[in-house]
């Protein structure tokens, strides 16, 4: 990467830290879809990995007080299995099906919740324990399952701070397991490091600046917000990340 499209990424990674740090995601959608521009997918996901590692982790630094840990732990139970069964379990599948079918699942679950009869229903807590498996198999795939995630950790009794911290801890985790499973199957992080160099200090200004911004929002514009968000993403998905590119 010449210095020009280092610098793009360090922008694009100061704009989308603050994103997922006043709604909890989206910004690692938006930051892959940049990293293809400039680079193969082969290398585009596991470096996507590290950079969510780092901008993951200092939102959990900042937002430390508020992670809801009884989903944390049953999330972060299965997860190494999961990555371990999608390192070789859906190598010969197609990614694109796969993002509309995450985007198919988080449409059905926003409109299911303004039904009259699940609109009060949380996931229960021990269905965190499967789900990180899941994800844990989907995340070696397509890179980016925030989306789903997002639909699923919302509960009525969780403050916006909650729903941040305790996201970025279960996009921590992911991440960690995935990262560290590139680099035991040979992937080298070493030509990204004049990068790294100006993505790092830009996810974490990104982090503090979304931080900011989340105190000067209420409740009800963030709920209002990050279904959203969450609706655009899915429209995505399906459309640019899956139809187009299935489409001969």
């Amino acid at each position: 990467m010449n210095a020009t499209e280092i610098a793009l990424l360090g922008l694009t990674c100061f704009l989308t830290s603050s994103l997922t740090a006043m709604i909890g995601f989206g910004g690692g959608t938006i930051l892959i879809g940049v990293m293809l521009l400039f680079l193969p997918p082969a290398a585009a996901i596991p470096f996507h990995g590290l950079v969510q590692l780092i901008s993951n982790g200092w939102r959990v630094t900042l937002f430390r007080h508020h992670i809801d840990w009884r989903i944390a732990w049953r999330f972060a139970l299965l997860l190494p299995f999961g990555v371990s069964i999608g390192l070789w379990f859906l190598q010969g599948l197609s990614a694109a099906m796969i993002q509309i079918l995450i985007g198919l699942f988080v449409l059905f679950a926003l409109v299911s919740r303004q039904l009259k009869g699940l609109r009060q229903k949380d996931l229960p807590l021990w269905a965190f324990i499967p789900l990180g498996l899941v994800v844990g198999v989907l995340n070696m795939m397509v890179g980016v399952v925030a989306p789903l995630l997002g639909v699923l950790v919302v509960r009525r009794e969780m403050v916006k701070e909650a729903v941040i911290g305790t996201m970025g801890f279960l996009a921590t985790s992911g991440h960690l397991v995935k990262v560290a499973a590139f680099m035991l199957a040979g992937f080298s992080f070493r030509p990204y490091l004049p990068a790294l160099a100006v993505m790092v200090p830009a996810v974490m200004l990104g982090g503090v600046t979304g931080k900011w911004l989340l105190g000067h929002f209420n409740e009800n514009i963030f709920r209002v917000l990050f279904q959203l968000v969450l609706l655009f993403l899915s429209m995505k998905l399906i459309i640019w990340e899956g139809l187009l590119k299935l489409w001969p």
